[in-house]
């Protein structure tokens, strides 16, 4: 089999498996997240002591590699169709999780400080030093974390309802994400919270994985490709009663 074919599959397998790699790494490191106290002590005893913490924040910035990929390659799908609300989408879904990612590199700071503290007991440069890795430096990145991954997630929402390639509820279920994530623990607060995001999380990129799987490879294919494929169709030879043609 030629590359032509077997690329446009290994572009959209990459879409697909990246989403859904994206949230189950991002659900992992929030379940190994424990609740951090609001002194700043006790914080830099727990997470210099947590080594789950410290995987759950590891597997979170991982986690931002295959956002990437797999909302890009979401928006690039989607864009065929909705050319201007894809491309935004993408755009947008990418700049949120390079602050995350930023963001998340601040806090694996933030454990290395803590773990010197709790060897060296040099505990209030250790809050000194968390303080500044959680300061103003750092805020541009978490607010770019923050607004890029809502507005990519609607806009993304609005491509895929234009465009089609995926059931309707997969939008809906990303809208509500966004909305549950972002929007709802300003007003209410609970465990209970958390969960619903997870599990709505989970429904809305593994439905989306789903979807990019189970297109065809018209949005994978590049236009050498496609001429190329169109070159190794077999000519069709007609016989009819004045000759063949």
């Amino acid at each position: 089999m030629s590359t032509s074919r077997v690329l446009p599959a290994v572009r959209r397998t990459t879409v697909g498996v990246s989403l859904v790699i994206g949230i189950a790494l991002a659900v992992i490191s929030v379940l190994l997240q424990p609740k951090f106290p609001d002194d700043p002590t006790e914080y830099v005893e727990l997470i210099a002591g947590s080594a789950s913490a410290h995987l759950g924040l590891q597997l979170f910035v991982a986690s931002q590699v295959f956002w990437v990929v797999g909302l890009v390659g979401l928006g690039h799908a989607a864009s065929r169709r909705s050319p201007v609300f894809g491309s935004l989408g993408a755009l947008f879904s990418a700049l949120g999780a390079f602050g995350h990612a930023v963001y998340g590199g601040a806090n694996l700071v933030t454990f290395a400080v803590a773990g010197y503290a709790a060897d060296s007991g040099d505990m209030d440069a250790a809050r000194a030093a968390i303080s500044s890795t959680q300061g103003d430096a750092f805020i541009p990145y978490l607010v770019c974390g923050l607004f890029g991954t809502i507005l990519g997630m609607i806009l993304l929402a609005v491509a895929l309802i234009r465009s089609r390639i995926a059931p309707l509820w997969v939008p809906i279920a990303l809208i509500a994400w966004t909305v549950v994530e972002f929007v709802l623990p300003n007003f209410v607060t609970g465990v209970w919270v958390m969960y619903t995001s997870l599990v709505v999380g989970v429904v809305a990129f593994v439905g989306a994985g789903v979807a990019v799987l189970r297109g065809g490879p018209g949005a994978w294919t590049t236009v050498l490709e496609r001429a190329s494929n169109a070159d190794a169709e077999p000519s069709v030879v007609v016989n009819d009663a004045r000759g063949t043609r």
